[in-house]
């Protein structure tokens, strides 16, 4: 009995003892936080950014509108115009709304309780963006009614592109005004790996934006498109050091994207044939920077020898460009030539755009090729500023949007192409169809034309 009552009393003992030594906090997975800062939150978001718009998107649209082309596998699919939902998962559910526009949620809630509305007018112009890019390849898409499946709502409903372009504007006006509040008490800094935490750049960018989706509804809102695309210009980027860019690293999980599909995939992609032939046509020297190698492959007709991208852009450290000043240039000069045909100012800006494009590329020597090869008042066209505007957004998906918009450059049909025309817009992701079908809009091909796009 007292040999009984001592293991009892023991056994009381040590459990007693464990429930006051051993650390509650043991059971927390340090892989799997429940909070994290702001700070932590912003490079990620802007990496994750860069990488499914300089990589996955960008060779899809970007063989499409033949700066690139496709010859071996999925690559050579894609050349012929052959994409699925299933394709297209990871850019819609792993990159574009996780972790890209859940975390940005997250940010934008700690900056109203933190009471830092600089940090949420640079999320602000980053949710703006996410959005640009996921409307612009999809059309209608989840927003109001989306990122809360942390409250268990897993089947949101649609915003229409008119709505989604509503709130882009929203967005962005609002981000201008909480990027000059006078208090925040926190700001982004080193942590914000494309600006550093300068809200003067962050601000431009914002009206950059405003430039660029105010162009892209010129085919509904006509000449106002225009007008609204220049009052932007006037308070965005002044030279190439405010381009929106992110500068990747040299180690592999922070490497370009397209470095990593060189590495993992080699010969996957070229030269278009189109592309090498619009610059070879000029002896354009942006030609050796963007590719190594002067032959190109021919959309649909893989070519083995053609040249591969240049290391410019396909090094482990090559920047991925968002949004530049060379863009916001030849917006202006487009606007203004839609506005009034004569306006010498068009002209100028079409030249800056360019003159800006070979500045960045480091090829703009002495001015030579750049003087007999500039736009004059005799001369421009909208055809000429988009072709400039083409040549000078090597790997950019703007590109694919411009086509759309403006019919610029005229491209010929891929041979062997499995749809009669170039596609303008991506399918929806297979797992919408599966476990948002009932919200997801149906009847949609890829050569569906969404709301901007109208006939």
């Amino acid at each position: 009995m007292k040999k009984i009552i001592f293991s009892t009393a023991l056994v009381l003992l040590l459990t007693s003892a464990c429930e006051k030594w051993i650390d509650p906090s043991l059971n927390i997975d340090p892989n799997n936080p429940t909070d994290l800062a702001m700070a932590q939150l912003l490079a990620p978001v802007e990496a994750n950014l860069a990488y499914i718009v300089g990589g996955e998107l960008a060779r899809w649209d970007c063989v499409w509108m033949q700066h690139i082309a496709g010859i071996q596998s999925q690559s050579a699919e894609n050349d012929i115009y052959t994409i699925t939902e299933a394709d297209v998962t990871n850019a819609w559910s792993w990159n574009l709304y996780s972790p890209g526009m859940v975390n940005l949620r997250y940010i934008l809630e700690k900056a109203v309780s933190k009471n830092s509305p600089h940090y949420g007018g640079v999320a602000k112009i980053l949710m703006a963006y996410h959005l640009g890019v996921t409307t612009d390849h999809w059309g209608d898409i989840p927003y109001t009614d989306a990122l809360k499946g942390v409250e268990g709502n897993f089947k949101p409903s649609y915003d229409t592109q008119e709505q989604i372009y509503n709130t882009i504007f929203t967005l962005l006006n609002e981000a201008i005004s909480d990027l000059n509040a006078s208090e925040s008490v926190f700001s982004p800094d080193f942590e914000d790996l494309i600006y550093a935490g300068d809200l003067s750049k962050w601000e431009m960018t914002a009206y950059a934006l405003k430039a660029r989706y105010s162009l892209h509804l010129a085919k509904r809102k006509g000449n106002q498109a225009y007008t609204d695309a220049l009052a932007a210009v006037s308070n965005s980027y002044t030279s190439n050091d405010d381009d929106f860019k992110f500068v990747f690293g040299s180690a592999y999980n922070n490497s370009n994207p397209i470095y990593q599909s060189e590495q993992e995939r080699p010969g996957y992609y070229t030269a278009s044939a189109t592309y090498m032939d619009m610059l070879a046509a000029t002896n354009d020297p942006r030609k050796e920077v963007y590719f190594d190698g002067t032959v190109g492959s021919k959309p649909g007709e893989p070519n083995a020898d053609a040249a591969v991208i240049g290391a410019a852009y396909a090094s482990s450290e090559s920047p991925v460009y968002l949004m530049s000043y060379a863009e916001l240039k030849f917006i202006e000069a487009e606007a203004r030539y839609k506005l009034n045909a004569a306006d010498p100012l068009a002209v100028v800006a079409c030249n800056e755009g360019l003159k800006a494009s070979l500045e960045r590329e480091g090829v703009f020597g002495d001015g030579t090729w750049f003087n007999a090869n500039k736009v004059t008042s005799g001369n421009i066209s909208l055809e000429k500023i988009m072709t400039q505007k083409y040549l000078s957004s090597f790997l950019q998906i703007e590109s694919w949007t411009d086509w759309r918009r403006t019919g610029y450059p005229v491209l010929q049909l891929a041979t062997g192409a499995v749809i009669n025309e170039i596609p303008r817009r991506l399918p929806y992701c297979d797992e919408e169809r599966l476990y948002n079908g009932e919200n997801m809009p149906t009847g949609i091909t890829v050569t569906t034309r969404i709301w901007w796009d109208a006939n």
